[in-house]
């Protein structure tokens, strides 16, 4: 459980070109909750259900978004 949720969280670290610190933050109040992570610290699960609430919310908001793409 805990390396496929920190195998998600590095996914979106990616995709978005997020910093760990400032995901940390912004998801939990933590700026070294990734640290903690990749040192082998496993999370909550109310707090793993928080960091995924997170994720999947910017995803909805990043799909919602417009593009500037013209219709072919």
């Amino acid at each position: 459980m805990s390396e496929h949720f920190l195998a998600r969280v590095e996914a979106f670290l990616v995709a978005t070109g997020t910093k760990p610190s400032v995901f940390g933050q912004y998801a939990v109040g933590d700026s070294a909750f990734l640290l903690n992570l990749r040192r082998g610290r496993s999370p909550t699960l109310a707090t793993a259900d928080k960091v995924l609430a997170y994720i999947d919310k910017l995803e909805l908001e990043a799909a919602r978004k417009p593009t500037n793409r013209k219709p072919k």
